[in-house]
């Protein structure tokens, strides 16, 4: 498998309407055959995922930057909730254990003082999962 799940970062770059490429670096996750990736709900790369499943990813380290012997690996992303979506979440924190605690932790505040400035609003738990191109 040219991805291999020791990594801990890839940029995953999804593409603008206009065709534009945008790279996030993100956390994954192996899963079976397919690599999930936690995400927030409304943001960039969910809605151009829902524009266009064609994704690329390509290991990275955690501020984005790629190594120029890294591979480009083409893939098809789906999003995914309710149970697939805690299942992508629960992967992702084995894989980094204390510090998939302490994001959680910080994640939790944040929501907390949303709470309390009255958004109130909770959007069901989003996750991507991409498959790798054959």
């Amino acid at each position: 498998m040219p991805l291999d799940n020791k990594e801990k970062y890839v940029s995953l770059v999804t593409l603008r309407r206009d065709g534009r490429a945008v790279p996030t670096p993100v956390w994954f996750a192996a899963m079976g055959s397919e690599f999930g990736v936690i995400t927030e709900t409304n943001v960039g790369k969910v809605k151009r995922i829902r524009n266009n499943s064609r994704i690329t990813v390509q290991v990275c380290d955690m501020k984005g930057a790629v190594s120029p012997s890294a591979p480009v690996l083409p893939a098809t992303a789906r999003l995914v909730t309710g149970d697939e979506a805690v299942r992508v979440r629960k992967a992702i924190a084995r894989k980094y254990g204390f510090v998939y605690v302490m994001f959680s932790v910080y994640w939790s505040a944040s929501t907390l003082m949303a709470r309390l400035r009255g958004n109130n609003k909770h959007d069901p738990e989003v996750a991507i999962l991409f498959t790798l191109d054959a």
